[in-house]
């Protein structure tokens, strides 16, 4: 198989007059990149904070925040874990 692979050769060179870029169409897309950045920035800056609000209230004898300042490693591996998934949750939405 490999030597096969190697038998074959290389791809030829394109040679000049290769393809031209097409300015609008670069343009086009950098304003939907910069639209989509903008729309994923409002949605992480609503979901994450109100998921986290809602954490806190369902985990009512733990005060994560003053954990946090204590060095409590163990919550603070949770509430990255927690983040992660909120993400991993509103990217899915924001692709479909």
């Amino acid at each position: 198989m490999m030597l096969t692979l190697l038998l074959q050769g290389l791809p030829p060179l394109p040679t000049g007059g290769g393809p031209t870029i097409d300015i609008m169409n670069f343009v086009i897309n950098a304003l939907f990149a910069i639209v989509w950045t903008v729309v994923a920035v409002v949605a992480f800056a609503i979901v994450i904070p109100v998921a986290m609000f809602i954490f806190n209230k369902m985990t009512r004898n733990i005060d994560e925040m003053e954990e946090l300042k204590k060095g409590n490693v163990a919550v603070a591996i949770v509430l990255f874990g927690f983040i992660v998934s909120i993400t991993l949750i509103v990217v899915t939405i924001l692709i479909k």
